[in-house]
């Protein structure tokens, strides 16, 4: 009967992470057109933090209850299935196109706030002062966008304040629908690693990271139908700086993490950091993720997943 529970928890979880990356991504989208934003600083601030919203409630949850290695692989487990299997299927579905921005800016801070992350993280502890280091990271970084998109809705914003009510409405309602469905799924998900027999570590990196992920993965899977690729990358590179930056950093601030360090942990953060540096020869190559390139991603990806499962 259990399994039963679960498995429409998990059925109902998944049409919710489905239907709200729809009603998100069509609300930020509209208004990025009618507000002269960009559709990648949309992606990296609207799309992207309300998409993590699962992993910053599984994460501080996990932290609160003594389970650390389970917050901290599902942060480093969240921040490889985005950009290994995320963008490994979104480019598949279309070859994924780059803002220039998005390279001088976006792309550097998370590489810095990924080798922070690798650094920190390398003696099996993160303590309250490397957690407020993320945080301050974080808010000057979100403080910036905020002013930068003020910059451009002010010559506009008189004529366009009332026909942007449903676009709020829709971004509303699809955060309600992509936090909902990913605790569903999560819940869904942990039953089944649980009855398993799976450790934390790998229910963290695997699992409960995919599960978290699931909101991020339909956003860009609807971005890159939509013919809005530049959306799905925004919103990998926001999603994985918001992991690292806010629910890293305050997570550790309310709790400091401890997780046995080792060759395993030294493992994953290897992979975390190789997979996020990869992104540079990709984008800088061409300045697009072409299906080849996003396969390699997804290829990565699986392999890893499926060392973690068998060894």
């Amino acid at each position: 009967m259990d399994i039963l529970v679960h498995l429409i928890k998990l059925a109902v979880g998944f049409a919710l992470l489905a239907y709200g990356a729809n009603w998100l991504i069509s609300g930020g989208a509209s208004l990025a057109l009618r507000f002269g934003i960009s559709s990648t600083v949309v992606g990296l601030t609207i799309v992207s933090y309300g998409t993590s919203l699962p992993e910053f409630t599984v994460s501080l949850t996990s932290a609160l209850s003594g389970s650390s290695p389970l917050a901290m692989g599902n942060i480093i487990g969240s921040n490889i299935a985005n950009i290994g299997l995320i963008l490994g299927i979104a480019s598949l579905i279309r070859p994924i196109s780059v803002n220039i921005e998005l390279i001088k800016r976006d792309l550097p801070l998370l590489l810095l706030t990924t080798l922070l992350l690798v650094a920190f993280a390398y003696d099996g502890h993160i303590s309250r002062l490397e957690g407020m280091i993320f945080l301050s990271i974080g808010l000057s970084y979100t403080i910036y966008l905020i002013f930068f998109k003020k910059r451009k809705i002010v010559a506009v914003q008189g004529e366009l304040a009332t026909s942007n009510a449903k676009n709020y409405f829709l971004i509303f309602l699809g955060m309600l629908g992509l936090m909902a469905g990913g605790s569903l799924s999560v819940n869904g998900a942990v039953f089944f690693a649980d009855y398993f027999g799976m450790s934390q570590r790998i229910i963290g990196i695997t699992i409960i990271s995919i599960g978290t992920s699931l909101p991020e993965l339909s956003a860009s899977v609807v971005a890159a139908f939509k013919h809005n690729s530049e959306i799905a990358l925004g919103n990998v590179i926001g999603s994985n700086l918001f992991n690292i930056a806010f629910v890293l950093g305050a997570t550790s601030i309310i709790n400091p993490l401890s997780f046995a360090s080792g060759f395993q942990l030294y493992m994953d953060l290897a992979l975390v950091g190789i997979i996020t540096l990869l992104l540079l020869p990709i984008i800088y190559s061409s300045r697009k993720i072409i299906r080849m390139e996003g396969f390699f991603l997804l290829l990565l990806y699986t392999s890893y997943i499926i060392y973690l499962i068998i060894a």
